[in-house]
């Protein structure tokens, strides 16, 4: 409820906060209003948008040389080597050779 009110006075506050100052300075309101919006479309953004929507996050395993989920999906498994993940990778059992592709 509390962050509903917080949203709520932010997004009517600043455009209205925004005009006032314009007409104050001798411009229309409404550009005050429309930059005031401007914080309101950033929140939004930052807040609601997931930059990793599609992304899956796969930690890399405990160190040292193992078989792990593949962190791209491409196959069941690939190769830790300790270090970094190889090209070398498994699907039910058969192995094959699958480069990451470069970063």
């Amino acid at each position: 409820m509390a962050e509903g009110i917080v949203w709520l006075v932010f997004l009517v506050g600043s455009p209205g906060l925004g005009a006032l100052i314009a007409h104050a300075r001798g411009f229309e309101w409404w550009i005050g209003a429309l930059l005031g919006l401007l914080p309101c479309a950033g929140l939004v953004m930052v807040c609601v948008i997931n930059p990793r929507a599609g992304a899956r996050a796969v930690p890399p395993p405990h160190p040292g040389a193992q078989w792990a989920a593949d962190p791209t999906g491409r196959h069941q498994l690939r190769l830790w080597d300790g270090r970094q993940w190889t090209a070398n990778v498994s699907d039910a059992g058969r192995s094959g050779w699958d480069p990451l592709p470069e970063s």
